[in-house]
């Protein structure tokens, strides 16, 4: 048996973890590429980053089936990326909105709803109108029997305790097919102590922290949560603790692509130069004209 044979975890194969990288590095290019695209764009027209991000985004939205549906917390292209608009034409199709997105031919809610594979929601800007839109959405799935999952990204400062609380308690009650994925704030000092996962199981639904830099641990948390909610088991909040890398700066100790970088080499699932031609894929591919 090979070295990597020895690490191999069946529940989440080494074909996985490689997938799960090349997923996030991808994600990570496309947000670059974009940061890049729109520095001499007015504030009011530029995209919000998803940096730092990667792990809690990718490790719950892999394993989505055609028929599931995503709200995100912010306006953008990304999650079409995660959800896998791979093809040369997709990505010209993702790109090509972000330029109307700047140059205002489009609002928010155009950019999402005309998602390549029409997996992301409209954007709204209130986040509670937003997850309101989200729950319909699930609801119609169970009413309709369709067996379809809606996951719902939010950051917890988006909503005041009673939001929240009103939001869970009615998603519970309802029995959703839902999964809410808080995302963690962004700069050190931040982490904090909301403990949301915590408060919502007094409210009918299960809850668990997760690192939000571990992408492996929200991916065996989201497959675990699938299965329950495929299953008619009802909403599940998964909260990323941490705190999200700001801006471009360096810090590789909260960042997920290095962490992911050193369990892959950890348990010799990959080399360096695998998790080189990863890294530079898509802007190789499509960025470099």
């Amino acid at each position: 048996m090979s070295d990597a044979g020895l690490y191999e975890n069946p529940l989440v194969p080494n074909k996985k973890l490689l997938q799960m990288y090349s997923v996030m590095a991808d994600a990570r290019a496309l947000d670059e590429h974009i940061a890049g695209l729109q520095k001499s764009v007015k504030a009011r027209r530029r995209l919000a980053s998803t940096r730092g991000e990667e792990a809690c985004r990718v490790g719950t939205a892999l394993e989505l089936l055609p028929g599931d549906l995503v709200s995100d917390s912010q306006p953008g292209v990304v999650m079409d990326l995660i959800s896998g608009a791979q093809s040369k034409t997709q990505i010209d199709s993702l790109l090509g909105r972000v330029a109307e997105f700047h140059e205002g031919k489009i609002d928010e809610a155009k950019l999402a709803r005309e998602g390549a594979l029409a997996r992301v929601l409209p954007w709204v800007e209130n986040a509670s109108d937003r997850l309101r839109m989200a729950m319909g959405a699930a609801l119609s799935f169970k009413a309709l029997k369709r067996g379809s999952v809606m996951v719902s990204y939010a950051g917890y400062s988006e909503l005041s305790k009673r939001e929240w609380r009103e939001t869970i308690e009615t998603a519970a009650k309802l029995e959703l097919p839902m999964i809410f994925v808080v995302l963690p704030p962004t700069g050190k000092g931040n982490d904090g102590v909301n403990q949301l996962s915590a408060k919502v199981r007094g409210w009918g639904i299960p809850g668990m922290p997760v690192d939000a830099n571990d992408a492996v641990a929200l991916y065996r948390v989201t497959q675990e949560s699938l299965g329950r909610i495929r299953g008619g088991g009802g909403p599940v909040l998964i909260e990323c603790k941490g705190y999200r890398l700001q801006g471009t700066r360096n810090d590789s100790a909260h960042d997920p692509l290095v962490q992911m970088q050193g369990f892959l080499l950890g348990r010799k699932v990959c080399t360096r130069a695998w998790l080189k031609r990863a890294g530079e894929r898509l802007s190789q591919a499509y960025f470099m004209h």
